[in-house]
């Protein structure tokens, strides 16, 4: 199989796979992709592409000892 004949059949199966794929199915895949291709950025990177909407939120340490028998 030529390089060009293995990308169209890559792209034909995968056309095939999503067609059979549910709308949640394939938001979810977009989404794990896309985490994964945004986590390769520094901090300053995804800082700077985030709308102004969104803001980090740090969550506070508590000294609280877990509550049991």
């Amino acid at each position: 199989m030529t390089e060009a004949e293995r990308e169209e059949f890559i792209y034909d199966l995968a056309h095939d796979r999503l067609s059979k794929t549910s709308k949640a199915g394939i938001f979810a895949h977009a989404l794990d992709r896309l985490c994964d291709l945004l986590s390769k950025n520094t901090d300053e990177q995804l800082i700077e592409m985030a709308p102004d909407n969104l803001k980090i939120v740090k969550k506070r340490k508590t000294n609280k000892k877990p509550k049991g028998f």
